[in-house]
C-alpha cells in the first residue's frame, strides 16, 4: 500500500521525481511522508513553494492513496516505485530516474534490453528492417523496448512479439484511450511483456511528454538502434538521451538520397555504430553464439539473461575503446537560438563550477520539475553545457 502514498505525493504540483524521493527518503516511507506534520515537512528541505503546493494538495485529497489503489485494482494496473525490489536497476543509473511508473503486464527487472526506434512515417525498407530486428533480437533473448508509436516503433514491437518479449513505454497515462489498432498492440504486449508509463493515469499526450518518455526508453536499455529517422526526427531525441546516459547507439544506413535516413547518417558520422542487421548487434555484445540463448522464450516463466561472463566481455570491449566511440557527439554550436525557458536556465548554470538539477529547481519557480530534463537536453544538444554525474556547468 505504501507505493500508493508515494504516487499520491507525486500528484502535487512542483513535486517532481527528485523531490518526491527526497520526502520519502527523509521520512522513511510514503505513508509517513504523506501524513507528516507541516513543521516536519519544513525540515525535509522541500522548497517553500513546493511544500505549500503539497500541503494544499494533500488537504484537498485526503483519501488519494486509497482511491488510487482501488482504481488500479479495478483497471488491472500495477504500480512500481524506485523503492521497490522489482524496479529495473539499470533505470536507476540515469540522472533523473522516474520515481514511479504504472504498468500492465509483468516486470522482469534484470533482463537485458535493447531499444529500436525510428520515424512514424516509415518506408517499406524501414518496416522490413524493424520487423526483422525485433524478431531476431527477441529470439536471441533480448527484450525489445520502444515507444508504441505508429511506424518503426510498432513494427519493432510486432517483430518481437513473434519470438519473445517487448516493452512499450508510453508518452501518456495508461487510462488514456488510443486508436483501436494501438490498443490491440498494447494488449498483446501486456500478455507477455510490459506496457509502462511514468505519467499519472489520465495524462494526455503532449509535446512535453514524449521527450520525457524517450529518456526512459534509452534508460532501460544497454543500447538503442535507430532504424529510420530524418534529420529532425523525434527518434534522435532518444539517441541524444542514450549518449548522455552512456548507452550504445546503433544506426541503420539508407540511401544517401533518402530524406528519412538523414538522421541515421548524421548519427553514424558523429560516432554511432553502423549496423546492417541483428547479427551485427549480437556480435557487438559477443552474443553471436546460439548456445547463449534459447529462441523459444514463450515456454519459460523466467526471461533469458545475459550471463556474467558476457557482461565481462562487453565491459572489457568497451574499456578498450575511446570513450566517445559509440555515442553521438554533441553538436558544436554556440549558445544561440535557445528557447525562452532554456535561456533562463542557462543563466542559472555557472561557468567553472557545477550545479545540480535540484539546485536549479530550488532557485527558480519558472519551470516544473518534469520540464527540466527536456531543457537540459536542449542545452546539451546546442553545446551550451556539459554534464558530470548529474551536475551541470557551462561549456
Amino acid at each position: 500500500m505504501d507505493k500508493y502514498f508515494v504516487a499520491s505525493i507525486a500528484g502535487a504540483k512542483f513535486l517532481g521525481n527528485k523531490r518526491v524521493k527526497l520526502l520519502v527518503d527523509f521520512f522513511g516511507n510514503g505513508r509517513a511522508a504523506w501524513t507528516a506534520e507541516v513543521a516536519d515537512l519544513k525540515k525535509s528541505g522541500l522548497p517553500p513553494k513546493a511544500l505549500n503546493y503539497f500541503v494544499e494538495w494533500r488537504n484537498s485529497h485526503p483519501d488519494a492513496p486509497e482511491r488510487l489503489a482501488d482504481y488500479c485494482e479495478r483497471k488491472g494496473f500495477g504500480l512500481c516505485t524506485v523503492f521497490d525490489e522489482d524496479y529495473p536497476p539499470i533505470l536507476k543509473e540515469i540522472s533523473v530516474p522516474p520515481v514511479l511508473f504504472y504498468y500492465r503486464g509483468k516486470i522482469f527487472p534484470d533482463v537485458e534490453r535493447i531499444a529500436i526506434v525510428g520515424t512514424r512515417d516509415n518506408t517499406d525498407y524501414g518496416k522490413g528492417i524493424a520487423l526483422a530486428l525485433g524478431r531476431e533480437l527477441a529470439a536471441a533473448g533480448l527484450t525489445i523496448v520502444s515507444g508504441a508509436a505508429r511506424g518503426i516503433d510498432t513494427f519493432a514491437h510486432t517483430g518481437a512479439l513473434e519470438t519473445g518479449r517487448t516493452v512499450a513505454v508510453l508518452g501518456q497515462g495508461l487510462s488514456v484511450r488510443c486508436s483501436r489498432e494501438k490498443e490491440k498492440l498494447l494488449d498483446k504486449i501486456a500478455e507477455n511483456g510490459l506496457v509502462m508509463s511514468e505519467f499519472s493515469l489520465k495524462t494526455e499526450p503532449n509535446e512535453g511528454t514524449f521527450p520525457t518518455r524517450n529518456r526512459i526508453i534509452s534508460g532501460l536499455c544497454r543500447g538503442i538502434v535507430v532504424v529510420e529517422a530524418a534529420e529532425k526526427s523525434g527518434a534522435l531525441v532518444t539517441s541524444e538521451f542514450a549518449g548522455i546516459q552512456g548507452r550504445d547507439v546503433f544506426a541503420i544506413p539508407g540511401s544517401i538520397h533518402w530524406v528519412k535516413s538523414g538522421g541515421c547518417h548524421n548519427l553514424i558520422r558523429d560516432g554511432a555504430t553502423l549496423i546492417k542487421n541483428a547479427q551485427d548487434v549480437l556480435e557487438y555484445y559477443n552474443l553471436d553464439e546460439p548456445k547463449i540463448f534459447s529462441a523459444d522464450v514463450s515456454e519459460s516463466n523466467e526471461p533469458n539473461k545475459i550471463p556474467a561472463d558476457v557482461h565481462e566481455k562487453v565491459s572489457a570491449k568497451k574499456s578498450a575503446e575511446p570513450a566517445e566511440s559509440n555515442v553521438p557527439k554533441k553538436i558544436s554550436a554556440p549558445p544561440v537560438n535557445l528557447s525562452d525557458k532554456a535561456a533562463k536556465i542557462f543563466e542559472l548554470i555557472p561557468a567553472g563550477d557545477f550545479i545540480t538539477g535540484d539546485e536549479i529547481l530550488n532557485v527558480t519557480d519558472e519551470i516544473a520539475p518534469n520540464e527540466l530534463p527536456k531543457i537540459i537536453l536542449e542545452l546539451e544538444i546546442k553545446n551550451c553545457i556539459v554534464e558530470d554525474a548529474g551536475r551541470y556547468t557551462r561549456k
